[in-house]
């Protein structure tokens, strides 16, 4: 699977870069042609430019950047478990499990604060996803923020709870 990396600030030369090399078939028909895309919307446009220029467009997968580095390191690494415990569906779960424990941190008040009141459950699902989704990014994005993170140069509270989930 040869790694194409094009680069422009127009989509339409991208676009017509990318035509261009997925209108030659793959060895197998049911082989499916893997493009890297950062959202969905990206994934649902490309599929429609992608159908108009060539006809018909199928078969196409279109992973985010993590979860496609993170199925390389599982190709390459057999220990690397199947998923990725920073996948944001996962870190949904562990972060909705462990932000609780944290609310005697004084640098936690806000999201204390935050979860007062009715329907407190609710709330902690959909901050936990926020915070996710956040962390997600940041890896993407930040990494040399995380790193520092995880050497305990900072001690708000997003470097907490990073600290307790790494």
């Amino acid at each position: 699977m040869p790694l194409n990396i094009c680069t422009s600030n127009r989509l339409e030369n991208l676009l017509q870069v990318l035509s261009s090399v997925v209108s030659k078939p793959l060895a197998s028909p049911f082989a499916p042609e893997t493009i890297v895309v950062q959202s969905k919307g990206m994934q649902r446009w490309l599929a429609m430019e992608l159908a108009k220029k060539l006809g018909v467009w199928a078969n196409g997968e279109y992973p985010f950047p993590n979860s496609f580095v993170w199925d390389l390191f599982r190709k390459v690494l057999p220990a690397v478990p199947d998923p990725s415990p920073f996948d944001p569906t996962i870190m949904l779960w562990r972060v909705m499990g462990s932000l609780p424990s944290f609310f005697g941190d004084p640098a936690f008040a806000p999201l204390r604060g935050y979860l007062e009141g009715g329907l407190r459950e609710l709330k902690l699902y959909q901050l936990a996803g926020k915070i996710a989704d956040t962390f997600d990014q940041y890896t993407i994005f930040r990494p040399e923020m995380i790193a520092q993170w995880e050497e305990g140069r900072e001690e708000h509270w997003q470097a907490i709870l990073w600290r307790s989930l790494v």
